[in-house]
């Protein structure tokens, strides 16, 4: 048996950003004998683990018309496992599929013994950042993936993507954020939320929450209203009043010695004239008792 293949993404992910669609490593199927590809029963098949959270009926419902019309291009890709078959890649033609109530659908069975099984999920994030209609959404959370799946700085991730720390930041930020709107019961359209892009998203970044949600309810409102996000500027001008500016503290004076002890001295000369003033008070009131 071949040993296991080195698993080395920065390759294949170097123009992740620009949406490349080159074809994943893992999965090629060219020039091979490790696969076969057969009619697998749609009901067989699991799906667990894929970065892409959001799925547009839309487009989805295209995707089945062009499979009833044309039949499936690009089979799915699989393993065995368990008895059943475990969807590496192809969720969105699998959606087709059972949209059309198909009950098979083509798939490659992958031979994995080359691959670490403990890769695949991370074999699944890759090859959606391969996506050329990945949202910046589903990229970003991808990319939040890859990083707690390394434990990785955000430098060490840019530099095994070969990509700017910059870009990685941003993209970071990005999940950062989603994830805290997603699920806010304040927000009344979370698929509006999901549409928004990294440049909006990286405005949010230095508002504190309360800040965070009302930027953010000015986004899906807008989006809601007119069916675009504003400009980049103009959000920019509309989350500038609700930054948080600390105030800056007033550097404490230097004060010398000497000032130090002439004020020292006029606290004891005060100090001793209160003295003297309560022993008058207490004369006059014992003076007062016996009279």
């Amino acid at each position: 048996m071949k040993g296991k293949s080195n698993f080395d993404p920065s390759s294949i992910l170097s123009r992740a950003g620009e949406r490349s669609a080159s074809p994943n490593v893992f999965l090629n199927t060219n020039g091979t004998t490790q696969h076969n590809t057969i009619d697998i029963p749609v009901s067989e098949i699991t799906v667990k683990e894929n970065p892409r959270k959001q799925f547009n009926d839309i487009t989805i419902r295209e995707l089945a018309e062009s499979i009833s019309a044309y039949g499936l291009l690009q089979p799915i890709v699989v393993r065995k496992k368990d008895g059943k078959y475990e969807l590496i890649n192809g969720e969105r033609r699998l959606r087709a599929h059972l949209l059309l109530k198909r009950k098979t659908i083509i798939a490659i069975i992958k031979n994995v013994e080359q691959l670490d099984p403990s890769k695949l999920p991370e074999i699944k994030l890759i090859e959606n950042l391969q996506r050329e209609d990945l949202r910046d959404a589903d990229l970003a959370l991808s990319l939040s993936e890859l990083k707690k799946r390394h434990n990785e700085t955000n430098e060490q991730l840019a530099k095994r993507l070969n990509k700017s720390a910059q870009w990685i930041k941003m993209k970071i930020t990005h999940a950062e954020v989603l994830k805290e709107g997603q699920g806010s019961a304040k927000l009344p359209d979370q698929d509006v939320l999901s549409e928004i892009p990294t440049s909006l998203f990286t405005e949010l970044a230095p508002l504190e929450k309360a800040g965070r949600q009302k930027a953010l309810n000015f986004l899906v409102a807008t989006k809601t209203k007119t069916g675009e996000f504003p400009a980049r500027a103009d959000f920019r001008e509309f989350v500038r009043p609700l930054k948080v500016t600390n105030p800056k503290k007033a550097k404490p004076k230097s004060v010398s010695l000497d000032s130090l002890k002439a004020e020292l001295n006029k606290v004891k000369q005060k100090i001793t004239e209160l003295q003297y003033r309560k022993q008058e008070i207490e004369d006059a009131i014992k003076k007062a008792k016996r009279s």
